[in-house]
């Protein structure tokens, strides 16, 4: 038989007690750049300033979307689904999140142009040479 007891406990100053605790684990405020992003999928890598990399959503970068060239402060915690470090609360991103929401299915928003270098209309598929961004 357990006794109990109650104690009470206070957030540590500058504490974020906005959200709830239990929803997060392990979290860090950490500064880093972009290894890797593809922003027509919303997603990519960060690498932390010790090297390690952890994953990273345009969802997670407050209606930005991260760039090459972008330094990042960010917290990391644990993924409970899959159990790998990932990147939320994400600032300093300077793209656009505009281009992930293309969704596929040819829903894009057209904002790169390029040639078709071939195409097989027997299978319905081909390559296109990327030419640039439109605008």
């Amino acid at each position: 038989n357990f006794g109990s007891s109650t104690v009470s406990l206070s957030p540590a100053p500058g504490a974020d007690i906005d959200r709830p605790s239990a929803s997060r684990s392990a979290i860090m405020s950490v500064t880093g750049a972009v290894k890797n992003y593809n922003p027509w999928k919303g997603f990519g890598f960060l690498t932390q300033s010790d090297g390690t990399d952890v994953f990273v959503h345009v969802s997670d970068c407050n209606g930005m979307a991260p760039t090459q060239t972008d330094s990042l402060t960010f917290e990391v915690e644990l993924d409970p689904k899959s159990g790998k470090l990932k990147a939320t609360n994400v600032q300093g991103c300077t793209g656009s999140a505009e281009a992930a929401k293309g969704g596929g299915k040819g829903k894009g928003s057209g904002g790169c142009q390029g040639t078709v270098k071939s195409y097989n209309g027997m299978k319905g598929w081909g390559f296109l040479e990327y030419n640039g961004m439109k605008g």
